[in-house]
């Protein structure tokens, strides 16, 4: 549930500093407390458990999201301060024509099939600021990554205690 909950953040606008770093720190810290409990309620041995792979992966998913914030930010800057120097940006914080990425359910109206081939043209368009491409390629690629490591893991591990 943390590693899904850490991916909040990439449906956060980039601008929104505090509430993706405190959410990721947030869920970094929760895991590494769950995993500290855990292991300390194991007898210690010295091979690897199932559950060390576990908390190892998701520890690794939600520095990842974090890790994935640090590029955006880098790059929302370089790109902010890029046309701050053509001259394309006065007193505004947001480049006008950008669209906000919100919360809320008036942004996802109408969202279909139509609106999931749009948003793959605009991925793969050269236009695209980096910063946005981004955080829409790890809004896809993150849970589908997730969710072939829960099949092999399961597959692998449900197949050792049969044997």
């Amino acid at each position: 549930m943390l590693v899904v909950v850490s991916w909040v953040s990439f449906w956060l606008d980039k601008d929104a500093v505090p509430a993706r770093v405190s959410l990721g720190v947030t869920t970094l810290l929760t895991m590494t407390t769950q995993a500290s409990g855990i292991n300390s309620k194991l007898p210690p041995v010295s091979y690897i458990k199932a559950v060390d792979v576990w908390i190892g992966v998701c520890l690794a998913f939600i520095f990842g999201a974090l890790l994935e914030y640090a590029v955006v930010n880098y790059y929302g800057r370089k790109e902010f301060n890029d046309q701050k120097k053509k001259g394309g940006i006065g007193d505004c914080v947001c480049p006008p024509g950008q669209r906000s990425t919100r919360l809320d359910s008036s942004s996802y109206m109408g969202v279909g099939r139509i609106a999931f081939v749009k948003r793959i043209r605009e991925l793969l368009s050269v236009k695209m600021k980096i910063s946005r491409k981004v955080d829409l390629m790890s809004r896809l690629t993150f849970p589908l990554t997730f969710f072939s490591f829960l099949v092999f893991y399961y597959q692998a591990y449900v197949k050792q205690s049969r044997d």
